[in-house]
């Protein structure tokens, strides 16, 4: 029995999709997890992205970790 002990042939080869350096304001991103395509609209003060999207047809905004992040449609 392994006992919470993980050994290199009890892991699978996964694809992790790349997070983001920087972004720039109207880049097109989604969070790395899934999600929608949203717009950049900035930075706030900590560097975080500053995100709009469409939902509902109301327009939401959060602001996202760069590490959070990829470019709209990576796989």
């Amino acid at each position: 029995m392994n006992h919470g002990v993980f050994h290199q042939k009890d892991l699978i080869a996964c694809y992790a999709t790349p997070n983001l350096r920087s972004v720039m304001p109207g880049n097109r991103v989604m969070l790395r997890s899934g999600g929608p395509e949203m717009t950049v609209a900035g930075t706030d003060s900590q560097g975080r992205a500053i995100c709009q999207w469409m939902s509902g047809g109301v327009l939401q905004s959060l602001s996202f970790d760069l590490e959070c992040l990829t470019c709209y449609g990576a796989r």
